[in-house]
């Protein structure tokens, strides 16, 4: 275990210190109740130190038998995206610009243009106090960015049933190019609300006038509402401007809007 600084593993950059493991490898593990993250993308952790554990999945390997894809929970799910439509797979391309892990991906059921994570998804394997578990996708329920049915514990892999496809890098290459068209570069969370019944939040923040707002140095961006762009070094002000937004939205239309991110420590 060693003492990190949570800024140099999330997406946001931000974060104070906690105690971490670095899990390159799933094999004898023993899970203790520890916060599990992958990429860092979709998690504000407090400026204040984390008091708590926090295991950080690195485990990248992945195989492919056919059509079926196995990775374990620290794969890029972009990179798993990519590799598998150059092999003629499709099915997770819209997965191609999402900067999480496989293991976030299938917690909170990921998704974007019209495809998510548990389309393709087979069965995963996890840890948990009880030990190994191994759960079907009939054995899972689909929500809007979350994954019903899963118990405590971390995942160790997850295996995809793909599609043979030869047109599957034509796919990414589309998306690719929407993506850069729609969304931000930059440190962000990813989207930072949920959808509210069809309408996007980020089309309702936008309505409301809320692009570029800021707070300290994190704002709205004014290419995609839905996203906040950090250029500082504090997950309060980020936090702030979340509430800021969510305020002036219900101050104005009526609507809650809930975070599609999870926080972290003590705000």
């Amino acid at each position: 275990m060693y003492k990190v600084k949570m800024s140099d593993y999330t997406s946001m950059r931000t974060g104070g210190w906690t105690n971490a493991r670095i899990i390159t490898s799933v094999d004898n593990l023993k899970y203790n109740g520890a916060l599990i993250i992958g990429r860092g993308t979709n998690v504000l952790f407090s400026d204040v130190d984390y008091d708590g554990e926090v295991w950080i999945m690195r485990n990248d390997r992945f195989t492919v038998n056919g059509n079926l894809v196995r990775a374990e929970s620290g794969v890029s799910i972009s990179r798993l995206a990519r590799t598998t439509a150059s092999m003629g797979l499709s099915g997770l391309q819209w997965a191609c610009g999402i900067p999480g892990s496989v293991g976030g991906a299938v917690v909170m059921n990921a998704g974007a243009y019209g495809g998510e994570c548990l389309d393709n998804l087979l069965n995963i394997r996890m840890l948990t106090e009880k030990g190994e578990l191994l759960l079907t996708r009939d054995e899972l329920t689909p929500s809007h960015r979350k994954t019903l049915g899963l118990p405590n514990g971390v995942i160790l892999d997850a295996t995809f049933r793909l599609i043979s496809d030869s047109k599957a890098t034509e796919k990414i290459n589309n998306f690719d190019s929407l993506r850069r068209k729609a969304q931000p570069s930059g440190r962000t969370l990813g989207s930072t609300f949920k959808k509210v019944g069809n309408k996007s939040a980020g089309q309702i923040i936008e309505d409301v006038g809320l692009k570029g707002l800021s707070v300290g140095k994190s704002f709205v961006s004014d290419k995609h509402a839905n996203f906040i762009i950090n250029e500082g070094d504090s997950s309060a002000d980020v936090r702030s401007l979340i509430d800021i937004i969510k305020l002036q939205v219900y101050a104005q239309t009526g609507i809650k809007l809930e975070e599609e991110i999870i926080y972290a420590g003590e705000f």
